[in-house]
C-alpha cells in the first residue's frame, strides 16, 4: 500500500492529500469524504499531522545555532564550539581615599571585601564594593588607600558540602545577574576547618593536571550558572565532606557606567577584626570613572561571536582573531576594528592596531587598555606588539525642518518631532551607520524622516560633521583634527566653527575658531554688539580636500565643558559621510535639531 506523500505544511493541503490517499484505496471507493463522518476524522488527522510537522520544524530549528531561538539551546550549541556565553559584567571604578584616626590607631587597617562606597546615579543609589580585602599601613594616625578597585553590585556567598553519595549533586548558583568574572572559590577540608585552598576558574584544559585546583563555570537554564570541578584527570576531584565557599557579585550591569562621585560606606577593621575606632574618611578621589559594565550576552551576540571565537582556535594571528578575543576579554564593546601596523601612515611594522569603541563612552581608560594587552599576550605571536588606540569619533548632526499636513492628523508639532526621532533611532540601530567603516546615506535618512508619519509632506535636512578633541591644558601644542571627508568651501560664511575656550594669550575672553580664506583665525565676540573681533588671523591651516584642520602653537588653559572638551563643526562637501580605518561614525540625535511646521 503506497504511503501518502505530504509535502506541504498547509492544513488544507494536508487534508486534500489524505483524501486522495483514501480514494486511491479499493476499500473506500464508494465513500463520500465530504458529507460523512470521514470528514471529521480527516480533520483530526490533518490537524494532528499539521501540529506534528510544525513542532518537528521547531525542534529541528533548535538543533542549529543559526536557527535556534531559545536562549538555553543557543547557549548549549555555543558550548559545542568551545564558547561560553558572557554573563553580566559589573562596572569597575578606581578610588583612592585616606583614613584619619582621632585617637588610638592600629598599625594596619583593612577595607573588608564586600564593602566600599555608594553612588547616586540617575537619582538611584548604587553600591560599589571591593571584591578582596585592601590593607593600608597607619603612619602618624593616617592611612592611605590608593587605587582601590570597586565594582557595582552586592557580594553574595554560597556554601556547599560535597556528598559523593549523591550522584546528582550539582553546584548551582541561584542568584540572578551574576558577574562570573568575580566568582571566587575556596575549598575547606570540612565545614569546621579554617584552612582552605583557592580554586581558579579555567577556560580550557591546557596545563591542567589531576592535581590542579580549578573549576569550570557554565550557564544553565534560566540564565543561572553551575560550577563543575575536576574528575581526577582534568583537575583535582573533590572528596566527600569537603566544604565549598563560593563568593560572587550580583550586578545591574551597564546601568551605572560613567559614575564618578562616590561616598564611603565601607567597613574598616584591624588585623584582629576590631572596627571600633574613632576615624574620619578624607580625600576621597575617583581615579577612574565607572566603566565596563555590560548586560548578559544576548542571543544574537552569541550567534555572532561563537563561530568567530571558535575560528581563533585560542590564538591571535589574523585581525578577526584579535577582534574575537578582545570581545571575549572585554564584553562591553560597541564595535572594534583591527589592522596591521604596516597599513598605518607612517607604517609601524611589527604592530597590530586595535581600536575599540566601548558600549558606553568614547574610549577605553588607560587601565582597561593595559588589562586587555596583558590578556592578549596569552594568545598572540611573540613578535607582534598589540597597540590599542582610541577611536576617532566622527559625529553627524542633523538640522531638519519637517513639514506636515495638519488636515489629516491630530498630532501637534512636538509629537511629529518625537515620531521622527524615534524612526531615526530605529533606523540607526538596525543599519550599518554607527560603526567603524560606517556610512551615512543622506537619501535614506531623508526617506526615514518622510516615512515617520503619513502626514509628513517633506523635510529640509542639512548635515554637519563634528569632532571633539581634548587639548593638553596649559601646554603649547600642535593639533591635527582629521575628518576624512571633504569640506564644503563656502564663500559667504565659514565652513568651520568651534565651541568657546580660553587661551593663555587672552585669559579674560572666551575665544572661538573659524576658517577664512584657507586659514584658521582666532576671534572673540563683542559683549555688547556680538560682533566678531579677530584676535589672531593665523593660528592654523585647513585642507578642504583632505578634510583636515591643523592648529599651531595654541596654549589652551580651559576647554568648553567640564572635561575641557572642545567641539569643531564643519560643513561637508557631500551629505553622504564615510568613516575609514579607526574613525567611528556616530549620528548624534540628542545634539541634532528637529522642528516640525504645520502646512
Amino acid at each position: 500500500m503506497p504511503y501518502a506523500q505530504v509535502s506541504n505544511l498547509d492544513y488544507t493541503q494536508i487534508k486534500i492529500a489524505l483524501k486522495d490517499y483514501l480514494r486511491a484505496q479499493t476499500d473506500f471507493t464508494d465513500y463520500d469524504f465530504e458529507g460523512s463522518v470521514w470528514s471529521n476524522l480527516l480533520d483530526v488527522l490533518a490537524y494532528n499531522t499539521y501540529y506534528t510537522a510544525f513542532n518537528t520544524n521547531l525542534v529541528v530549528n533548535e538543533l542549529f545555532l543559526d536557527s535556534a531561538t531559545l536562549r538555553d539551546n543557543v547557549v548549549a550549541l555555543a558550548k559545542q564550539l568551545g564558547y561560553r556565553a558572557k554573563s553580566k559584567v559589573a562596572p569597575k571604578a578606581t578610588v583612592s581615599f585616606g583614613v584619619e584616626f582621632n585617637g588610638t590607631a592600629p598599625k594596619e587597617i583593612i577595607l573588608k571585601k564586600g564593602t566600599g562606597f555608594v553612588t547616586t546615579f540617575d537619582d538611584n543609589l548604587y553600591q560599589y564594593v571591593a571584591v578582596e580585602d585592601y590593607t593600608a599601613s597607619v603612619v602618624n594616625g593616617t592611612a592611605s588607600f590608593v587605587n582601590v578597585d570597586v565594582y557595582e553590585g552586592a557580594l553574595v556567598t554560597n556554601t556547599f558540602t560535597v556528598n559523593t553519595g549523591l550522584q546528582s549533586q550539582r553546584f548551582i548558583l541561584q542568584n540572578p545577574s551574576i558577574d562570573t568574572n568575580t566568582i571566587q572559590v575556596k575549598v575547606y577540608p570540612s565545614s569546621s576547618s579554617t584552612s582552605f585552598q583557592i580554586y581558579k576558574a579555567a577556560d580550557n584544559i591546557l596545563n591542567i593536571n589531576p592535581s590542579s585546583n580549578v573549576f569550570f563555570v557554565e550557564e544553565i537554564e534560566d540564565e543561572k550558572y553551575e560550577l563543575f570541578f575536576g574528575d581526577g584527570v582534568l583537575g583535582r576531584k573533590l572528596e566527600n565532606g569537603e566544604y565549598i565557599e563560593v563568593s560572587y557579585l550580583t550586578t545591574n550591569g551597564p546601568v551605572t557606567n560613567g559614575a564618578r562621585s562616590f561616598t564611603f560606606s565601607g567597613v574598616l577593621e584591624d588585623l584582629s577584626g576590631n572596627s571600633s575606632y574613632s576615624l574620619s574618611i578624607v580625600n576621597v578621589s575617583t581615579v577612574n570613572n565607572a566603566n565596563g559594565g555590560e548586560d548578559i550576552e544576548s542571543v544574537s551576540k552569541i550567534k555572532f561571536n561563537a563561530p568567530k571565537y571558535y575560528g581563533t582556535q585560542d590564538r591571535a594571528v589574523t585581525p578577526s582573531d584579535y577582534a574575537a578575543i578582545v570581545r571575549n576579554i572585554y564584553p562591553a564593546v560597541a564595535d572594534i576594528i583591527v589592522y596591521g601596523g604596516e597599513e598605518s601612515v607612517p607604517p609601524e611594522y611589527g604592530k597590530v592596531k586595535i581600536s575599540v569603541k566601548p558600549s558606553n563612552g568614547a574610549a577605553l581608560s588607560s587601565f582597561t587598555k593595559q588589562e586587555i594587552v596583558r590578556e592578549l599576550k596569552n594568545y598572540m605571536v611573540a613578535s607582534v606588539t598589540p597597540d590599542l588606540i582610541n577611536p576617532s569619533i566622527l559625529y553627524v548632526e542633523l538640522n531638519s525642518k519637517i513639514y506636515y499636513n495638519r488636515q489629516i492628523t491630530t498630532l501637534v508639532p512636538e509629537e511629529i518631532k518625537s515620531k521622527v526621532i524615534s524612526a531615526l533611532e530605529n533606523y540607526i540601530e538596525t543599519s550599518d551607520v554607527e560603526k567603524f567603516n560606517g556610512k551615512f546615506r543622506y537619501s535614506k535618512v531623508v526617506g526615514v524622516i518622510d516615512d515617520a508619519d503619513k502626514a509628513i509632506n517633506s523635510n529640509h535636512t542639512s548635515v554637519i560633521m563634528r569632532k571633539d578633541f581634548y587639548p593638553s591644558i596649559n601646554s603649547t601644542f600642535f593639533y591635527e583634527i582629521c575628518f576624512q571627508n571633504e569640506f564644503f568651501v563656502d564663500c559667504d560664511s565659514p565652513s568651520v566653527e568651534s565651541s568657546g575656550f580660553v587661551v593663555s594669550e587672552y585669559p579674560n575672553f572666551t575665544v572661538y575658531l573659524e576658517d577664512r580664506g584657507g586659514k584658521i583665525v582666532l576671534y572673540r565676540l563683542d559683549s555688547l554688539s556680538g560682533d566678531k573681533i579677530v584676535l589672531n588671523d593665523y593660528v592654523g591651516d585647513i585642507d578642504y580636500t583632505k578634510g583636515e584642520i591643523m592648529l599651531y602653537n595654541l596654549t589652551i588653559i580651559k576647554g568648553s565643558y567640564f572635561d575641557n572638551r572642545i567641539e569643531i563643526r564643519v560643513k561637508p562637501a557631500s551629505n553622504d559621510i564615510n568613516a575609514l580605518r579607526n574613525v567611528y561614525l556616530d549620528v548624534d540625535i540628542p545634539n541634532s535639531k528637529f522642528i516640525a511646521y504645520q502646512e
